[in-house]
């Protein structure tokens, strides 16, 4: 994991095309260590959630890729990977677990994102 780690260092300090063409391998190589712990993590978690199905670990591995165009934020990639493990995978909107990788800001956590308006009245009823 500390090849991950430096190569996101390095890739914050460093967030220009250029750069990252010059260290496709090492993405290339820290995507791949991203993708088994996706996997692992996949197989653990059906252990105790049978919602979750035999997913493949890259359709829950986000891009790095950042999408610019609306964004005052220019620069061209997330500094971070991160996967989410539902029904569905990344585009799910079913709830999941997700986790993300960052240096000094790593976390997991679990939950549903922008649920619709169906989904929230029951949430927010079982919450209550």
């Amino acid at each position: 994991m500390q090849q991950v780690f430096q190569f996101l260092q390095d890739l914050s300090e460093n967030n220009n095309r250029e750069w990252f063409h010059n260290n496709k391998k090492r993405y290339d190589e820290s995507r791949e260590k991203v993708l088994f712990i996706t996997e692992v993590l996949i197989n653990e978690i059906r252990k105790f959630d049978s919602e979750i199905p035999l997913l493949e670990p890259k359709d829950c591995l986000f891009r790095i890729f950042r999408d610019v165009r609306f964004s005052n934020d220019k620069r061209p990639y997330k500094t971070n990977f991160g996967s989410f493990i539902a029904k569905g995978g990344r585009k799910s909107m079913h709830a999941g677990y997700y986790f993300h990788i960052e240096p000094d800001t790593s976390f997991v956590g679990g939950g549903i994102y922008m649920p619709d308006d169906e989904q929230l009245k029951v949430i927010r009823e079982y919450i209550a």
